[in-house]
């Protein structure tokens, strides 16, 4: 069981945090998703991609001249095969479907095997979407690292070329984490500072590229994560979230036939909390404090809260971008 902590849990966090929410979801709500780019399918163009998301994390970090092994980038190809999978499963599921049909025109319109048949046909009909859009959402947030004794891996699916920049720098900033600071630390402490590095990352991309759609998708990781810490704050602090905050959509639906009926994603709600914790710790600490404090001393997260409690967060403003 994870457990929050101590610096996060007083009502001056959670408000701080919760106007933090609210600059980033009118930022989201602002943007104008454009181009995504093409799929990244060849080896060699997603190694290039790769090599500039490192420089660009490097220039942020200030590491010209620190020597860093570059992970291995492995592409898997699970987005190509899955419209396949979604009709053979239409295959399957469409000769029953038109089964319920025939049942259907052979019964009084009011017989309860109607209605019956119509929600049976209904369900059989929109699976297909349902998985398709589900399981399209899981594969592009299933980019990962791994450290074990054949060296260090990123892997990642033929994304676009917009959410391919944006993963990997998240997935590349695991990476610089483990080989430049305390790999013992909290689970919360490395995914927070991971999502703080892939903000700065991309919010350079933005800049460079003129493409919004960069923030756009990283926001909906980082909206996501905030509003979970609120309520958990809140929850713990017995407090209510505005219900401005409460209204804010989230890729996280806690109930999982809704997550079914709306085909959104699944998750471990540990590793959730886990990357809201880390996202509310630095993302609190980045803005007040600026990111590059925070990124260049991610050991003292903690006491940099800490920091900023005793001297009142109310001094921190929070400005729509």
């Amino acid at each position: 069981m994870r457990i929050l902590p101590s610096t996060l849990i007083s009502t001056e966090v959670l408000d701080a945090l919760t106007a933090l929410l609210l600059e980033k979801e009118a930022l989201r709500r602002a943007l104008r998703v454009q181009r995504l780019g093409p799929r990244v399918e060849d080896p060699e163009l997603a190694r290039r991609r790769f090599r500039r998301i490192i420089g660009i994390t490097h220039e942020l970090l200030n590491l010209d001249g620190v020597h860093v092994d570059e992970p291995r980038l492995q592409l898997t190809h699970r987005l190509r095969h899955l419209p396949r999978q979604v009709l053979n499963l239409c295959f399957f599921l469409f000769p029953i479907a038109f089964f319920f049909i025939y049942l259907d025109l052979h019964h009084e319109e009011t017989a309860p095997a109607t209605w019956l048949a119509r929600l049976a046909v209904f369900s059989l009909l929109i699976i297909p979407l349902l998985v398709y859009r589900r399981g399209k959402l899981n594969i592009e947030h299933d980019c990962s690292y791994v450290r074990d004794a054949s060296g260090q891996t990123i892997t990642i699916d033929q994304l676009h070329s917009v959410q391919f920049d944006s993963y990997v720098a998240h997935e590349y900033a695991h990476h610089l984490y483990f080989e430049l600071f305390d790999r013992k630390k909290e689970h919360w402490i490395r995914e927070g500072w991971a999502r703080l590095a892939q903000w700065e990352v991309v919010h350079r991309l933005y800049r460079s590229e003129k493409n919004p759609t960069y923030l756009y998708y990283t926001l909906d990781q980082v909206v996501g994560e905030l509003k979970f810490a609120c309520e958990i704050i809140s929850m713990v602090l017995g407090r209510k979230l505005p219900k401005e905050v409460q209204r804010i959509q989230t890729m996280y639906k806690m109930n999982p036939l809704l997550r079914h009926l709306t085909g959104t994603p699944g998750f471990d709600i540990y590793e959730l909390l886990d990357h809201a914790i880390g996202t509310a710790s630095y993302f609190l600490a980045g803005h007040c404090l600026g990111s590059e404090k925070a990124l260049c001393q991610p050991a003292s997260i903690e006491e940099q809260l800490t920091r900023l409690k005793e001297e009142g967060l109310e001094k921190c403003r929070f400005i729509k971008m």
